[in-house]
């Protein structure tokens, strides 16, 4: 499962409709008392509190195996977005109090979804600059509606495949990666149902909102004396979060917040992840421990024996209620893997299990909450993400449908991002990073020689020499 920008996707020329949520009335938005997350709220300050500030979405694009029908498609996309009350909330910046945002929410009853035919778009091209448009200048954490969708009909699909292609970006404020991919398999049991009148067979989803005032909740309850504050304070050192190990400022001046680079690559075949299961289940751990393994023992190669750090996020959905519920349960946790001295796959296994053990718990604890404890305003700038998503519903069939994950393109001159995916395909990692040459060369050299790592592991359960010599990290004198 590669995790890119929609200029990756093959896209055909077609007919394109623009879905988009409306209410019936304007009197449908109620004030709710029900505080935003710890996370949302953040989301909204840093916004901006308006459409021109900073944002990003999410979103999937895959083939429909089904004919087009617009009227199907629109009762589809109600059924879906009023079945989660993510996509009929909203917030707005709270006049008595600065920073601060309230929460306001519209019945189920009221929501429709607009039909807005914009015509047969006859190149790829002009259907990907629309779609980037469309997503890129509407959607925002505080002008609702935060998820907006699109078809592209009348396509050329290539062999016997019929159907239809169907994209929704979304605010990050509403939607996660598991939101993603568990959005794919409703849309597709939802039309199903339409078009053949049988059931969808769904599961029960649980409230995001109710979610947000638990969260509250608990970020309430924190002081700068908890354990997780004090966890943080340390490894906050001078206020930053850790940087990308290897240089990737360009080594003549540019200009900051460059509109980022990426890459996404396979990097096991599923045959081999998994032989990489089996291997670290003989050796009592899960294929997660194996990849953050491989990139600790990738750092040690490339950096040295410091240890790695980054930070990691994980999903917080802890009640079965949540399990398939739209919205962004996301944790934060501080990773440190010391890695000095571990120079066996055991031992490295046990470093890194421990290490991730050790920082899970903090998950349940909001960081914007503890970072407001400690003061600190400052974004992670090294963050590495780990999924499984083989077991989400009807992910066999993704290959099948074309699926793809997309991701908005994102302005830093400091961040790297990491996504590490496990899929019935197999696991990719797909990457985002500064646009110069420096950042370009380590973070293709970190990948590629975290690809060896652990193809190696893979193969024969062994660690990469760490004595190899290696050439010198772009910039590095």
């Amino acid at each position: 499962m590669e995790f890119t920008e929609l200029a990756d996707y093959p896209l055909r020329a077609g007919t394109l409709i623009e879905w988009v949520p409306v209410t019936g009335r304007s009197s449908a938005w109620r004030r709710d008392d029900r505080p935003l997350s710890h996370l949302h709220e953040e989301h909204c300050v840093r916004s901006g509190g308006s459409s021109g500030g900073e944002s990003s979405w999410l979103g999937t694009i895959f083939e429909i195996p089904l004919p087009f029908d617009e009227a199907a498609v629109r009762t589809t996309l109600r059924r879906w977005m009023t079945r989660h009350d993510a996509f009929r909330t909203t917030a707005a910046a709270d006049a008595a109090a600065p920073d601060r945002f309230v929460r306001y929410t519209c019945p189920a009853e009221d929501l429709r979804v607009a039909a807005r035919r914009v015509g047969h778009l006859r190149t790829g091209t002009r259907v990907y600059q629309h779609l980037t448009d469309f997503f890129g200048s509407r959607l925002s954490p505080t002008e609702w509606p935060h998820c907006l969708l699109a078809t592209v009909s009348d396509t050329e699909l290539t062999g016997d495949r019929t159907g239809f292609l169907l994209v929704f970006g979304a605010d990050h404020s509403v939607m996660d990666a598991y939101s993603m991919m568990l959005a794919i398999s409703e849309i597709q049991r939802i039309y199903r149902s339409v078009v053949t009148a049988t059931p969808a067979e769904l599961p029960e989803v649980g409230s995001y909102i109710d979610f947000g005032a638990h969260d509250r909740a608990v970020g309430a309850a924190l002081t700068e004396t908890d354990p997780a504050v004090t966890v943080w304070r340390r490894y906050l050192r001078d206020g930053q979060f850790p940087a990308f190990p290897l240089p990737i400022a360009p080594r003549a001046k540019a200009s900051p917040r460059l509109h980022q680079s990426g890459l996404s690559s396979w990097v096991l075949t599923a045959e081999q992840a998994e032989q990489l299961q089996a291997r670290s289940r003989r050796a009592g751990h899960s294929v997660q421990t194996a990849v953050f393994a491989a990139l600790a023992a990738t750092h040690r190669i490339l950096v040295g024996s410091e240890p790695l750090r980054c930070a990691m996020p994980v999903h917080t959905r802890q009640t079965a209620a949540h399990v398939h519920a739209m919205g962004w349960y996301v944790g934060l946790l501080p990773l440190e893997i010391d890695h000095a001295g571990a120079d066996t796959l055991e031992e490295l296994l046990a470093r890194t299990s421990t290490a991730i053990d050790t920082a899970k718990p903090l998950a349940h604890h909001p960081f914007p909450r503890i970072a407001a404890l400690l003061g600190c305003d400052q974004v992670p700038r090294f963050v590495v993400s780990y999924v499984d998503v083989r077991h989400v519903p009807d992910a066999a069939q993704w290959q099948q449908w074309n699926v793809r994950p997309l991701r908005s393109g994102e302005e830093s001159d400091d961040e790297v991002y990491f996504w590490i995916a496990r899929s019935p395909g197999g696991l990719a990692v797909s990457a985002r990073f500064p646009s110069n040459e420096v950042a370009a060369a380590n973070v293709h050299r970190f990948i590629n020689t975290f690809t060896a790592m652990l193809s190696t592991v893979t193969a024969v359960g062994e660690l990469v020499d760490r004595r190899t010599a290696v050439t010198p990290a772009a910039g590095v004198s």
